[in-house]
């Protein structure tokens, strides 16, 4: 893992974070991480749904934040459970899609919501929360 990666040292605690720069490139590092955590969790299923709900989540923050962020991934009984932390507390907008389909981006939280299980964000000291849970089993 990186720099700035947090492993915990209680092997059942199963949690890994990492704070992340705002810009378009930290999508590639919230990948990198979430696969890094799933094939050592043994969870080689979740990886590619995980990296993509982490990549929207990340690049929503870096574009529409402009603050560090730090990603957190976490096994929690039956659920992947994956989060971005920003600086900021305006709420999350789920757009719809333009009609033609054509115009680019506004699709992030619609391939959010389809890809995990549950989602959602809450309010936090100095930010907000955006998370998604996928389940375990497939």
């Amino acid at each position: 893992m990186g720099e700035g990666a947090v492993v915990p040292s209680d092997p059942e605690e199963h949690v890994v974070s990492e704070r992340l720069p705002p810009i378009m490139g930290a999508q590639r590092r919230a990948r990198d991480v979430v696969a890094d955590a799933c094939l050592r969790w043994n969870l080689a299923h979740l990886v590619a749904p995980a990296a993509l709900i982490v990549s929207e989540l990340v690049a929503n923050a870096a574009e529409h934040a402009h603050t560090f962020m730090t990603l957190e991934v976490a096994h929690r009984g039956s659920h992947l459970y994956l989060a971005v932390r920003d600086g900021t507390s305006t709420p999350p907008v789920q757009r719809e899609p333009p009609p033609d389909m054509v115009v680019p981006g506004g699709r992030g939280l619609l391939l959010v919501e389809t890809t995990a299980t549950t989602w959602g964000w809450d309010l936090q000291s100095g930010g907000k929360i955006v998370w998604a849970t996928l389940v375990l089993d497939s």
